[in-house]
């Protein structure tokens, strides 16, 4: 929490996602405030105060523990926050990704659906960008593959990377826009390809203007 941005931070061994949004003080300057809240808590947030305008967020010590409170419609929310350090994962996110591609968000998101429909749980999509747009498929047995091919437009040379479809789906789902970007990384092994970065995109050509992005670390292709 700084002066006026709440950044919103949650990760796992494979993903990462942020959001920032605007929010008010109502106590005059305070100094920034970081808090490790429970995800089972704010899915509970999410589905008490879902219809709600506004609501107000409060960080409290009170023996010995820190507790934050949500506020909304005459309703309070408490929890405990986790006490330690939360992994500092901003810093895996690019500062610059001129290898990317765009594609129309509802498609991508139909398309990721139909085909991984053929794979066995835990099984990966293969994705392959390219000139004529991405090619999606899946191979789930010798009698089950699916593959289907929609509209991108490549910024940068060709690639195939493979994501989990759920995992990609969830990213997805947060991109509040038309279109959307999953731009491509490197690492320092060749044979190890680097996390997707999933942002907005108000058309083909503009970015998104919100904060949103959502960082995939893709599997190991099968060759």
């Amino acid at each position: 929490m700084g002066e006026n941005r709440l950044g919103l931070v949650a990760t796992d061994r494979y993903r990462v996602a942020v959001r920032e949004i605007d929010w008010e003080q109502t106590n005059g300057a305070a100094p920034e405030a970081t808090a490790l809240v429970p995800a089972r808590t704010l899915q509970e947030i999410g589905k008490t105060f879902g219809g709600a305008g506004t609501i107000s967020v409060a960080i409290t010590s009170k023996d010995d523990r820190e507790l934050i409170a949500f506020t909304a419609d005459k309703k309070t929310v408490t929890s405990l926050l986790i006490k330690g350090n939360f992994p500092p994962v901003r810093r895996l996110f690019p500062e610059n990704a001129d290898h990317y591609a765009v594609m129309n968000t509802a498609e991508l998101i139909e398309a990721t659906r139909r085909v991984s429909l053929v794979l066995e749980r835990e099984a990966a999509l293969r994705f392959t960008f390219d000139g004529d747009g991405v090619k999606l498929e899946a191979i789930g047995s010798e009698h089950a593959q699916a593959s289907e091919s929609i509209d991108a437009l490549l910024t940068g040379d060709d690639i195939v990377v493979s994501l989990k479809p759920q995992f990609l789906l969830d990213g997805l789902g947060a991109v509040h826009s038309e279109f959307v970007r999953i731009a491509f990384t490197k690492t320092e092994n060749p044979n190890k390809p680097g996390p997707v970065l999933i942002t907005s995109q108000t058309s083909r050509d503009q970015p998104g203007s919100d904060t949103y992005r959502y960082l995939l670390q893709p599997n190991l292709l099968l060759r």
